[in-house]
């Protein structure tokens, strides 16, 4: 697939391209990419992006947990020559040392029982949460997935 850019690009044109780019670059189903900066240099044009995609908690931290979905920020570019053409492209995965960061961090909380394990369908009230000392929970979306949640002051 050539991916080139539009006549007279712009700026704004960016989320576009990048979106014409999206089976070139092979992200996650879930990705959702977006665009960070447009360099434009005489020789070429770069877009970074950045995408949120998600990454699975195993069971090692805890049966209750595992299989939550915890988002992770990763970033990648698109390189153009004068003539408006992808010359290269770069997608960098999830930082290993990030992931294990947020593994090693959900299993103090899990420890430290920081984390409420809502049952599905419950309507989550972030007050009580907080009168309990949780600081995050475990809730199924609407397709059915695991997701870990940060209780946000209202």
């Amino acid at each position: 697939m050539d991916i080139v850019l539009p006549k007279d690009f712009e700026e704004q044109d960016a989320p576009q391209v990048l979106a014409q780019a999206r089976p070139v670059l092979e992200l996650p189903p879930d990705a959702n990419p977006r665009v960070e900066n447009v360099a434009q240099t005489k020789r070429g044009t770069r877009i970074d992006f950045s995408y949120t995609a998600c990454i699975l908690l195993d069971n090692e931290l805890s049966a209750e947990v595992a299989g939550a979905q915890v988002p992770v920020t990763s970033y990648g570019d698109l390189q153009f020559n004068t003539r408006g053409a992808l010359v290269a492209y770069e997608v960098q995965p999830a930082d290993p040392r990030q992931v294990r960061a947020i593994r090693d961090h959900v299993s103090k909380l899990i420890a430290n029982d920081r984390i409420y394990f809502a049952a599905q369908g419950e309507k989550v009230d972030p007050e009580k949460l907080r009168a309990q000392g949780k600081d995050w929970y475990v809730m199924q979306d609407e397709r059915g997935n695991k997701q870990l949640c940060r209780v946000w002051i209202s």
